[in-house]
């Protein structure tokens, strides 16, 4: 199957326009709130990551065995999307409540719906469709990784491979061919995808000369993206804008900010 395949450009309509409309309602009315996040619309953002984790690694929790390499890597990349649904809707909703009011004034309702609705879109159709792309990508990383720890005695070297087409980025075309050994501390920070929607691999080889990097300097790959998925077991990092979390809020954070993880509903 082609690598892109499940690669989605137009996120599917999760919420229907009763749904987005009792969102909205709920922002204006107080009743949605950063202290009390909305449970539905988490759980359906969850459920679609989660179901792009299992996507992109090609199997979900039911068909592998319990307590298995496997079962630890989809356990712990499906819980790091459920807390990145947790803190993508808090910053939505502090996004949307920044909106009702304007110069210390109450928004009348059809103004802040008009442009509550935009941001709404902006969050669960456009930006959604990036994280789910992400969430496919990040895991088939995992998946592919631990296939390369299994045979690094095998292969004990990585050459970095770009999709070779005039949509690639230039700071992926800096890394491409690079070669270095399975435990170079390199791909820690350049293991693919190195942006959204990246499109570059990894290809594993049984000998190879090493490239020096030491005057390497890749820039405008994002920090939320320098890491590698395999190793550090997740989909989205700490790095990501979603987790800048206001100081008060921190520690309600921490909680996931009052919603469920997966073992929990």
């Amino acid at each position: 199957m082609c690598k892109f395949c499940e690669i989605v450009n137009v996120e599917p309509n999760l919420f229907d326009e009763a749904e987005i409309d009792r969102f909205i309602e709920g922002i204006y009315s107080g009743l949605i709130n950063i202290r009390s996040l909305d449970l539905q619309t988490y759980l359906k953002v969850a459920a679609r990551l989660t179901d792009g984790v299992y996507t992109g690694f090609g199997k979900n929790l039911s068909d592998v065995l319990y307590l298995s390499e496997d079962y630890q890597m989809l356990y712990a990349l499906r819980d790091n999307v459920f807390i990145f649904s947790g803190a993508k809707q808090y910053q939505q909703i502090r996004h949307m409540s920044s909106l009702l009011t304007d110069n210390g004034k109450i928004v009348p309702f059809n103004e802040f719906k008009k442009q509550a609705t935009s941001v709404y879109n902006e969050y669960n159709k456009n930006y959604l469709a990036a994280e789910y792309n992400s969430a496919i990508a990040q895991s088939r990383t995992a998946s592919q990784w631990m296939d390369i720890e299994r045979t690094k005695g095998l292969f004990p070297y990585l050459q970095y491979q770009t999709a070779g087409d005039g949509r690639v980025r230039p700071e992926h075309a800096s890394l491409n061919n690079i070669i270095k050994k399975v435990g170079d501390p390199f791909w820690d920070k350049f293991m693919p995808p190195n942006g959204w929607n990246c499109r570059c691999d990894v290809i594993q080889l049984d000998e190879g000369t090493i490239t020096n990097t030491e005057n390497l300097v890749v820039e405008n790959v994002p920090d939320e993206f320098r890491f590698n998925a395999g190793k550090q077991k997740i989909v989205f990092s700490k790095e990501h804008p979603y987790f800048d979390i206001v100081p008060k809020d921190k520690n309600f954070a921490k909680t996931n900010f009052g919603m469920p993880m997966p073992y929990e509903i």
